[in-house]
């Protein structure tokens, strides 16, 4: 045979086998990032399913992973969940949304609200999608974003009481989980004055503490037992009048999530 005609034959061949692994679905999740919001207000999230395959894809799934508190035995989603897509059930820190057949070209949104608190970790959302029909790529079906969230200035000023409601426990990471348990919150007061140091109320001498703003919308402050450091905050502005942060308990695996309002 003429190689040119073998040439052609061997192309031919090559593409008519490679035809039917084309035909399939490809499912593609996509979350566009949210407009940043403050702190405790909703953040919408529209997660966006497509299918940019040439088949129908049938019987798509979707799971979105929401952000977890730290609680023990039983763990909620770090954050309050508004208006989710009727398609969708929650169930633990997850959504399960059944969105049925996505024709070749074709999308739709999943969308919801959640009002993210304060915490000393990084609340993220990630969500994967599935279907029963063969896929061309599975790479892009999954995706998971940050959303941004914004803190509020709060000055201090000397001579300001500080209301400190707080709760303790192991891993913790945000004073929203402490909510979650009322009983368990406790609360003491203190003074902030104006060289740095701050007082306590209704505590024995002894203890003592020294305070500062790194910026305006951040508190930071050191509990000192005889002159010994034993506990450091580091908590940043969730309303007008309000911090919200986590003390550590220095030697200890114990922290105490703090709501500070003066």
């Amino acid at each position: 045979m003429n190689p040119s005609k073998l040439s052609m034959v061997l192309a031919v061949t090559c593409f008519l086998a490679a035809g039917p692994a084309l035909a399939a679905s490809d499912v593609r999740v996509v979350i566009p990032a949210p407009a940043a919001v403050h702190v405790y207000d909703d953040t919408q999230v529209g997660i966006v399913v497509s299918n940019i395959g040439n088949q129908s894809a049938s019987a798509v799934k979707l799971t979105v992973n929401l952000p977890a508190t730290h609680t023990s035995p039983t763990v909620y989603v770090m954050g309050t969940l508004a208006n989710v897509d009727s398609r969708c059930t929650k169930s633990g820190t997850k959504l399960t949304c059944t969105l049925g057949t996505i024709a070749k070209g074709k999308s739709t949104t999943v969308s919801f609200a959640i009002a993210l608190p304060e915490a000393a970790e990084v609340l993220s959302i990630s969500a994967a999608a599935t279907t029963t029909s063969s896929e061309n790529s599975l790479a892009n079906n999954a995706a998971s974003v940050t959303p941004s969230l914004i803190n509020y200035s709060v000055a201090v000023q000397d001579g300001d009481l500080g209301h400190n409601s707080h709760c303790t426990g192991q891993g913790l990471t945000s004073y929203f989980e402490c909510e979650l348990f009322p009983s368990s919150l406790s609360a003491h007061d203190v003074v902030f004055h104006g060289d740095g140091t701050l007082s306590f109320v209704d505590a024995p001498p002894e203890y003592t503490g020294v305070w500062s703003q790194d910026s305006g919308d951040s508190l930071a402050f050191t509990y000192y037992e005889n002159g010994v450091p034993f506990a450091e905050f580091v908590g940043h502005g969730t309303n007008p009048g309000c911090f919200e942060g986590v003390t550590e308990f220095l030697g200890s695996a114990y922290v105490a999530p703090y709501e500070v309002c003066v």
